[in-house]
Parts: structure tokens; C-alpha cells; sequence
């Protein structure tokens, strides 16, 4: 699982935009990874997995069948998750209060901005995860964590030019 993160990352990254239904996917991964552990201790540990899948299916279907609305779910996931990890960085529950405030605060900024702040969004969250993957000096990582977000974002505004043009 250590290897998920900045692969999820990476995608995200460069793609959220023109994958969204990818970025709603990998942040209800990212929320079951944390969520895992939680699960009952007597089940197999493949259903693990299972749960993590079946969140990122989910996340996935909204934005597949409604895309105003996957620009909500995902803020809500994204939004939540963002002030989970910057609150409780690496613990392995969720808390509920924090968790709502990001939540609902992601909603209304992705779900009112929608392509231009799901763009930011997943730039910052892929650019934190390739970025924190690599053991470096805290300076070094900063730099290399922001020029990842400014690489990802030109990226995803170059894609979105394209298509349009």
C-alpha cells in the first residue's frame, strides 16, 4: 500500500480534471485507506481491499452519471480528506466533526469553481502525494512538492486548452 499513494498521485496530478471520475475514485481510496483499519479484525484481510474498492466505485459512478454533482461529491471527499490529513496526518480514524467541516467546505468551492478548482485541487492533492513518497530534506521538499503543483496545474490547463480548441 505504500506504493498506492503516489501512483494515485501521480494520476490525479497531471489527469484530475480529465479524469474526474478517476479523482473521485482516488479520494474515497485515499478515505478507505485510512478507514481500513477500522474494519472488525475477524473478517480476511482481502476485505480490505474490497472496502477500499467498493468506496472508489462508488466515488467513480457519481461523476459518470451526473457531472455537476461529481464536481460536489468530490469536493466533499477531497475537502474532508484534505483537513483530515492536515489535522491528524497518519492516524488511522477519521475525525467526524473535521472531517464534515472540510467536507462541506470542498462541496461548495468545488461545486461553485468546478473545472478550475477541481484542476487546482487534485494538482495539490497528487503534488503532496508524489512529492511526501521521497525522503528529503524539508526545504528540498517543499520546492519539489511546489513545483510539482505548478507542473501539474499548467499540465491540466494545457489539456483543458487543447480540447477546447
Amino acid at each position: 500500500m505504500l506504493i498506492a499513494k503516489p501512483i494515485i498521485g501521480g494520476i490525479v496530478l497531471f489527469l484530475g480534471r480529465e479524469l474526474h471520475f478517476l479523482f473521485a475514485a482516488a479520494m474515497a481510496a485515499l478515505i478507505g485507506f485510512r478507514l481500513a483499519p477500522l474494519l472488525p479484525s475477524q473478517w480476511p484481510g482481502w476485505y480490505s481491499y474490497v472496502f477500499i474498492g467498493l468506496l472508489a466505485v462508488l466515488a467513480a459512478l457519481v461523476p459518470i452519471i451526473h457531472e455537476h454533482l461529481g464536481y460536489v461529491v468530490s469536493g466533499f471527499l477531497a475537502g474532508g480528506y484534505l483537513l483530515v490529513e492536515y489535522y491528524a496526518p497518519g492516524v488511522s480514524t477519521l475525525p467526524l466533526l473535521t472531517f464534515l467541516i472540510g467536507g462541506i467546505t470542498g462541496a461548495l468551492v468545488l461545486g461553485i469553481f468546478t473545472e478550475w478548482a477541481l484542476m487546482i485541487v487534485s494538482s495539490a492533492i497528487g503534488a503532496y502525494y508524489v512529492g511526501s513518497y521521497f525522503a528529503l530534506p524539508w526545504m528540498t521538499q517543499i520546492l519539489v512538492t511546489s513545483g510539482l503543483f505548478v507542473i501539474g496545474v499548467l499540465t491540466q490547463v494545457v489539456l483543458w486548452y487543447m480540447e477546447k480548441h
